[in-house]
């Protein structure tokens, strides 16, 4: 049983380590937005979530370059594609955001569908495109130079 979980852990150890980083990304994040809405430092829950978002970026970067994608060798680019990625999330975010807070929604459901729907596509982008893993799930065998 315990040579299965063992074997199930390092078969998906890379899903494992962005779930882990990019929960605590997204929760910074929400943290952020939160705070910035609730604390009236801005009412607008588009512009928090966007000043949120600005400030998050450089972190998912460092922390997914550190720590999910460790086995994959630094490449130069790998922040210039990480930031078409952002820019991205950056557009749908703050449409969502908007569009909710148009149809006078509470921003928590726009933060919501950021958790749901940001989260499975970043995974594929990032791990083809991004850092452009040789592995998908598990973290490759070869260690990175030093």
């Amino acid at each position: 049983m315990k040579a299965a979980l063992l074997n199930l852990f390092r078969r998906f150890e890379r899903v494992i380590r962005y779930i882990l980083v990019g929960g605590g990304v997204t929760l910074f994040y929400s943290l952020v937005t939160v705070g910035l809405v609730s604390g009236h430092v801005c009412d607008d829950p588009t512009l928090a979530s966007a000043i949120a978002q600005l400030v998050t970026f450089p972190l998912s970067f460092l922390a997914h370059r550190t720590f999910t994608y460790a086995d994959v060798a630094p490449d130069a680019a790998q922040w210039q594609r990480f930031a078409v990625i952002a820019a991205s999330n950056f557009v749908i975010t703050t449409s969502v955001m908007k569009s909710v807070d148009l149809l006078g929604w509470p921003y928590w459901i726009a933060l919501i569908v950021g958790w749901v729907l940001i989260p499975f596509v970043n995974y594929t982008i990032n791990a083809i495109w991004v850092f452009r893993a040789r592995s998908f799930l598990g973290l490759s065998k070869q260690t990175p130079p030093d």
